[in-house]
């Protein structure tokens, strides 16, 4: 088990470790491979690959032969994809619409002050670097403590998605023209990522890494695995190199007045384009919101349902409370009862339970759910087993099902080969599936993993094609 305690001792010239047994799949009785990672007295890490004999009692045993592990990925080439993974993040679906938000502003100032111009591009990247280190710092404290987590492990909590959903909604009411909080500081809350001053710059950085969370995206399953597995410096290294990417786009506008000048004179039609702007918004809250559902079931939606009604409500009536008379006061007395009755369920949130071990459709595909043993017990029947490590907040892993996994000629396929498909659902925190992924070095979803039957498991990273799997699957 790669997450229990293991103890070393030397004697005599020979190393001796002692780990917790766990599920070793595909190994043929007389001999186990495998990788040994250690740490050296200088702070660098090197593995040696090694095969040791295999006997009866499950214990293996000496001779080991061992060599230096080669291929791995150097550290200059895990930064590059974090930068190239960060900037590619901004052309996600779940990142969009915030940027969006931001590029309404510049439109607006990009004929005007250029000093201004780049202090917000400056304020927008501290908030996105900020973000990620807080969110880097929490995981990577978290799994020094034992913890089994990975990206994305804020949104496996109802509360963070429930959250969430609110704010993109509050946002979207903020651009519709609902209500207007960026005057005052009551509206810190509601109008952050829709303010046009420096919080709302800063702002809205925070709230384009939140909602970057459900999307790894191409190149950056390397560098996440690599940053949750290297020393905390270089973790926290590979993280703020991403957060730079995610970052630069933006900021290159903010320092390039070329490019600004580019972009269209702003006019009357600057508020229509704001107003236009509120529906990705609300298109990312609803996705946030059936993801809650996934997470707590028909009664959870019935509670975001209810806190969105009075989330609305009080954002009318928080609008309607800046017109003299002696109903401002109460207007704003209960816009703010109101936004305490939406935030009530979070104290009382459950997720459901794990699923059961029926058979359910994916897509075009029968699935079964993650089982390590049924992994075995497949590949021993002489039955190949591909998984699909997915979550129902990850947007790239619901694309691969709409598009990948829903095509009836490919389920054909894996029918006529007798490949079983298996989902290994990582919605809600689930360490049996962390632990599979980090025996393949991934730190997140989507990530999938064939298991022939004969042989070692073989990765796929993202992003994957019907060709790829194909592929494999004729192998």
């Amino acid at each position: 088990e790669p997450a229990a305690v293991q103890s070393a001792t030397i004697e005599n010239g020979e190393m001796t470790i002692a780990m917790a047994p766990g599920f070793m799949p595909n190994h043929d009785g007389e001999t186990v491979s495998g990788l040994l990672a250690f740490e050296r007295a200088d702070g660098r890490r090197n593995g040696l690959t090694i095969t040791a004999a295999f006997d009866n009692s499950g214990a293996a045993s000496a001779p080991i032969v061992a060599v230096p592990a080669a291929g791995g990925t150097g550290l200059p080439l895990l930064v590059l994809m974090a930068f190239a993974g960060g900037v590619i993040l901004n052309l996600m679906p779940c990142v969009f619409p915030i940027i969006f938000v931001k590029a309404a502003h510049l439109m607006k100032a990009a004929h005007g002050d250029q000093g201004a111009i780049r202090r917000h591009g400056l304020l927008y990247t501290g908030g996105v670097l900020a973000t990620f280190a807080a969110m880097g710092a929490v995981l990577l404290a978290l799994r020094a403590g034992g913890e089994q987590l990975g990206w994305g492990f804020h949104l496996q909590s109802p509360a963070v998605v429930l959250l969430s959903a609110y704010v993109l909604f509050l946002v979207g009411l903020n651009l519709g023209g609902v209500f207007h909080a960026g005057e005052s500081l009551q509206g810190a809350g509601a109008s952050l990522a829709g303010k046009s001053g420096a919080a709302g710059s800063f702002f809205t950085g925070a709230l384009a890494v939140v909602v970057a969370a459900p999307c790894i995206g191409p190149l950056l399953s390397a560098p996440m695995g690599a940053a949750l597995l290297q020393p905390a410096a270089i973790g926290m290294l590979i993280f703020m190199v991403m957060a730079l990417g995610l970052a630069a786009p933006y900021l290159a506008l903010s320092f390039a007045p070329q490019l600004g000048r580019l972009l269209p004179k702003p006019g009357d039609w600057m508020q229509t384009f704001k107003q236009l702007l509120a529906f990705p918004v609300f298109a990312a809250a609803a996705y946030f919101v059936w993801v809650f559902s996934r997470q707590t079931g028909s009664n959870g939606l019935g509670l975001v349902l209810g806190g969105l009604i009075l989330l609305g409500f009080a954002a009318w009536a928080f609008e309607k409370s800046k017109a003299d008379g002696a109903g401002a006061l109460a207007l704003r007395a209960l816009a703010g009862l109101a936004a305490v009755f939406a935030l009530a369920p979070l104290w009382r949130l459950e997720p459901l339970e794990a699923a059961s071990a029926a058979p359910a459709r994916f897509g075009a595909f029968l699935s079964e759910p993650y089982d390590e043993d049924a992994i075995r017990r497949h590949n021993e029947a002489g039955r190949a087993v591909f998984v699909d490590f997915t979550a129902d907040w990850c947007v790239t892993c619901q694309f691969d099902k709409l598009t990948i996994f829903s095509d009836e000629n490919l389920a054909r396929q894996f029918d006529e080969k007798q490949v079983v498909f298996m989902v290994a659902d990582w919605t809600v925190r689930d360490p049996i599936i962390t632990a599979a992924l980090e025996k393949f070095g991934a730190s997140g979803v989507p990530f999938y993993a064939y298991y022939p039957a004969g042989g070692a498991p073989q990765a796929l990273p993202p992003p994957i094609s019907k060709q790829q799997i194909v592929n494999i699957l004729n192998q």
